[in-house]
């Protein structure tokens, strides 16, 4: 394993050791990071959402709603477009308006505002007023159609214009930034139609906000910050349920909590169900139902557990022929649409390197794509503009369509535009570690004193570290088919710790007894009241 250590410096206290980690980080204004400012003393310019736009935008919707105009929340089925679509609709009818929500069926109409979408939504009586949440920044022909029926359209969105700002949909309005995520733009329409009500959704914003893994610095920082302890103390009965559901305790949640237990349940609804359980449990007001709806969306994500590592191992005996090429590409007529995601997302980060799945469907294929750091997934993808249905994303996940006859040429072309594209470097596995620690600094001490940087996430990960000179005294096996290994290792300082390393199971263990240094997270293992110090791999 090759080591890209952040920082020269090795600590010798605390103080030093926060200082690293800050510059690490290219913060530059501690206060602001570690106390943030709340998400209702943000400013529209700040977070780059066009105030003129948003005047427009004040204006429709508060007309509409004078009129009692009907209006249309369309969403997304994930759990960013979920508890966007949430915190607009429930911001709408507690200002007295009319409206209703409407997520897409991944499979009937694809990602967004589509055409067949807006002939569904249509069919019992045409809205006077569509809002986009998490989507419709690319939806021009859908906008269009829109306004061909006398449909006014108000765009909120987070994901990247297809060719720069200049592109974009004939809306009546565009609130559009990329510093947030899909859920916390939609929640500053809801700020400046109601502060007050705007208020009760921040706990949906800290999932949000996590579960689409934006930047957890500057502006989304505050949104998770903030929205954890509203989440932590919500009333919402759904969330409630779901923490009952998924055995997770609302009052002790974090970041890591939300993105393995309770947002892979929202999803779910959305990949292999219906999104509209996920939007409901959400909204209810009543315990029962929310009971109800949060144990059918975990036996939904157990069926959606064994759907991917079905495919998954589908898809691995297709890329063993690809180890060659600078992107992996997987297809097949019995890959789930609402799984390929996570196929792809297995697969980048098993071979380290950007991988798309794609679903072959009777005349269309949907495709799925997920990258690494350093590459910017959807570009490449749009290189082949011509040749798709529909494209969309994120430098790191991006989705597309196209039609089957095609499937062949653009695989082929996207494999040789990423390998001339690429830097091989960056397809060279490497864990990032923040710095050497000092044994001395290997403490439970430091391990609360990391808490400060919480919440975790993209681009302000759980901090590693690298331990040299360790004596490895004892190696075993744990888990399930001893995939995984319990490590005791003796310090400089005479200290024994035990050590987690997850997925190491083929490591003979010879190999584990003479290992010297490992690239730890500190972490503190609390049983039976007492705390300790565990060091995860």
């Amino acid at each position: 394993m090759n080591w890209e250590v952040l920082s020269a410096s090795i600590p010798q206290d605390l103080a030093e050791l926060e200082k690293i980690l800050l510059e690490n980080r290219s913060i530059t204004n501690s206060d602001a990071f570690f106390d943030p400012p709340h998400p209702s003393d943000l400013s529209l310019s700040a977070v780059g959402i066009d105030i003129a736009m948003m005047d427009l935008a004040l204006e429709r919707i508060r007309r509409a709603i004078a009129t009692k105009e009907k209006i249309v929340v369309f969403g997304d089925y994930d759990a960013d477009g979920i508890c966007a679509t949430t915190v607009l609709w429930q911001t709408l009818i507690q200002e007295g308006a009319t409206a209703k929500p409407f997520l897409p069926n991944r499979v009937d109409h694809g990602y967004g505002l589509s055409v067949a979408a807006l002939d569904d939504l249509c069919v019992e009586e045409t809205p006077a007023l569509i809002i986009t949440v998490d989507n419709g920044i690319v939806a021009h022909e859908a906008a269009q159609a829109a306004r061909d029926r006398g449909i006014d359209v108000i765009i909120t969105d987070h994901h990247v214009p297809e060719s720069g700002l200049n592109n974009l949909p004939p809306a009546l309005a565009i609130l559009h930034t990329t510093k947030l995520c899909g859920t916390t733009v939609a929640w500053f329409l809801a700020r400046e139609l109601s502060p007050e009500s705007s208020l009760d959704q921040l706990d949906l914003c800290a999932i949000a906000t996590v579960a689409d893994q934006v930047p957890l610095t500057d502006f989304n920082r505050s949104f998770a910050f903030h929205g954890l302890t509203a989440l932590r103390t919500t009333e919402r009965p759904g969330l409630l349920a779901l923490g009952v559901a998924n055995s997770v305790e609302l009052p002790r949640v974090d970041a890591g909590s939300i993105g393995f237990q309770i947002a892979p349940l929202i999803n779910a609804a959305g990949r292999v169900g219906d999104g509209y359980t996920a939007l409901r449990l959400l909204c209810t007001s009543k315990e029962q139902a929310a009971a109800t709806l949060a144990n059918e969306l975990a036996l939904v994500n157990t069926e959606r557990k064994e759907m991917t590592h079905n495919s998954v191992l589908e898809a691995d005996s297709q890329v063993q022929v690809q180890l060659d090429q600078s992107l992996l590409v997987v297809s097949s007529t019995e890959y789930h649409e609402g799984v390929i995601g996570l196929i792809a997302g297995r697969l980048s980060e098993k071979y380290h390197r950007p991988a798309i799945a794609i679903a072959i469907g009777e005349s269309q294929a949907k495709g799925s794509a997920r990258s690494i750091r350093g590459i910017n997934i959807v570009e490449i993808i749009r290189e082949v503009r011509e040749d798709l249905l529909s494209v969309g994303g994120h430098p790191l996940a991006a989705g597309f369509s196209l039609a089957n006859q095609q499937l062949e040429s653009v695989t082929q072309r996207l494999q040789a535009i990423a390998k001339e594209q690429i830097d091989p470097s960056l397809l060279v596995e490497s864990k990032r570690v923040e710095c050497v620690l000092p044994h001395e600094l290997s403490t439970i001490e430091t391990a609360d004193a990391l808490s400060m940087f919480e919440p975790f996430g993209m681009r302000n990960q759980r901090p590693r570290f690298l331990l040299k000179n360790l004596k490895v005294i004892d190696a075993r096996r744990i888990g399930k088919e001893g995939k995984h290994c319990k490590l005791q290792v003796e310090l400089e300082t005479g200290k024994q710790v035990p050590v987690l390393w997850w997925n190491c199971g083929e490591v003979p263990q010879e190999e584990l007894l003479a290992i010297t240094e490992l690239a730890v997270k500190l972490d503190v293992n609390e049983w039976r009241g007492r705390r300790s110090l565990q060091l995860v791999v």
